[in-house]
């Protein structure tokens, strides 16, 4: 049976189910005030994306289990973060943020966000994210809310809509707890980071995070970077816990000073989360599974061949691919089209280049690029199947079903899925010309019980 959205499935018409296009138009203006998202300018989502509880189970095992694996092939590469940093080849700028190994250890994976793409065979992880300025965790919350506020209760009584900050309070009292601290947390970001379509200089977007702390009984402040380092000159005593919603890699690439996230790490506090998480989201490691290591079970080898896609370093000459040795620049331009190349430490799409809709010159200079870094991986290119979404065009006032490629983005805290965004494809404006390309938006999953 096909899932659609559950605004659209109750009842044979909308009738009062499914609130009027203004009615809904105002709710998300009104969810959204003081961080406007360009998600939902011209088409918002009509309710969450639903998709049946089983194959959310099977999901929250397999990101579980992955989360796991990876940790310990981070573990396989070196006796400590320093020298693990740099058999990953990372930034040396960066070896600074390390803290103290066990802490490293104990904390590099609470938190992340897999993207998975759910293909006729299944699902496929083609990337996870390890840190605590994992984005998704606001706009969910926001998302999921609103569905709670407008969707009539025998829908939601149907539906699991997970609600991701007060989880990941949850894992925050837990570490508060296992370091035996004070539950006080300073949540410290950059407000011009989390603009979008135009900074306004509001907090809202940090202040619900600060909110949900508070609820959940720790006493919460919001900082930006410098007044936080504001607050040290002044020698007022830091928060025993910090939750950094700044990526210190992001700061480098955008051609920022470093030194301020380096005070706060060193700051005296313990810092969620350690600077070993990048270590564990390295694209790398999805190369070192796909190809297998010594250490890996038949159970590692099993889970990596379902569901990961094949990937390989760009530094290496010579590969196993579908049954043959080629030798993998050959293969990477003759097969342009079934391959992508990513940069092993970018964020947020940076420097992922996809075959398909890369010119054959152009995907001649990633290659080169690629291979001048030598710490690239190639991965083949996994395709979605279709997903039934409802949407609101905007333009016209007016809902569509529509079918659509997806990328899913399950939040990983504490062990445990904790709610599940997924970012798709929609069509492009009225009157837009041949081959205008179709815009995505980012949604939430319904996970729904027949």
């Amino acid at each position: 049976m096909e899932h659609t959205s559950a605004a659209l499935r109750v009842g044979a018409a909308r009738g009062p189910h499914v609130p009027d296009p203004r009615t809904l138009i105002n709710a998300f203006d009104h969810q959204l005030r003081g961080f406007r998202t360009f998600w939902f300018d011209r088409i918002a989502p009509a309710g969450p994306v639903v998709r049946p509880a089983a194959q959310g189970a099977e999901l929250e095992g397999a990101v579980v289990y992955l989360a796991d694996l990876l940790r310990r092939a981070v573990w396989h590469l070196g006796e400590d973060c320093r020298a693990r940093h740099r058999a990953l080849g990372l930034d040396e700028r960066l070896t600074a943020f390390y803290g103290d190994e066990e802490f490293e250890n104990a904390y590099a994976t609470v938190m992340g966000r897999p993207d998975v793409i759910l293909t006729d065979a299944g699902w496929k992880f083609i990337e996870f994210n390890f840190c605590s300025s994992t984005g998704g965790q606001v706009y969910l919350h926001l998302l999921n809310d609103l569905w709670r506020q407008l969707l009539p209760d025998a829908v939601l009584g149907t539906l699991t809509l997970a609600d991701p900050l007060k989880a990941r309070a949850d894992v925050v009292r837990s570490v508060l707890a296992e370091l035996g601290l004070d539950p006080r947390v300073a949540v410290v970001g950059h407000l011009p980071d989390v603009f979008v379509g135009g900074y306004t200089g509001s907090r809202r977007y940090y202040d619900i995070e600060v909110e949900s702390l508070r609820k959940s009984g720790i006493a919460a402040d919001y900082f930006d970077t410098d007044e936080f380092i504001e607050a040290l000159d002044a020698g007022r005593a830091p928060h025993p816990l910090v939750l950094e919603r700044t990526v210190p890699q992001e700061w480098l690439d955008a051609g920022r000073d470093i030194r301020p996230l380096l005070r706060i790490r060193k700051c005296g506090s313990a810092v969620l989360t350690p600077q070993s998480s990048y270590q564990a989201a390295n694209k790398q490691l999805f190369a070192l599974l796909s190809k297998g290591q010594d250490w890996m079970s038949d159970e590692d080898r099993a889970f990596t061949r379902r569901y990961l896609p094949w990937s390989r370093g760009i530094r290496e000459e010579k590969v196993e691919f579908q049954g043959e040795s080629q030798q993998l620049e050959e293969l990477l331009r003759r097969r342009r089209e079934d391959f992508v190349i990513k940069r092993s430490d970018g964020d947020q799409n940076f420097d992922v280049h996809i075959g398909s809709r890369t010119e054959p010159a152009a995907w001649e200079h990633v290659i080169t690029r690629a291979k001048a870094a030598g710490t690239w991986i190639a991965q083949e290119a996994v395709h979605s199947t279709r997903i039934r979404a409802d949407v609101l065009d905007r333009d016209r006032d007016s809902y569509l079903g529509i079918s659509t490629g997806a990328v899913f983005g399950p939040l990983f805290m504490g062990g445990r899925m904790t709610g599940c965004g997924v970012r798709y494809d929609v069509p492009a404006p009225g009157g837009a010309g041949p081959g205008a390309a179709a815009s995505s938006i980012l949604g939430s999953v319904g996970w729904y019980e027949d």
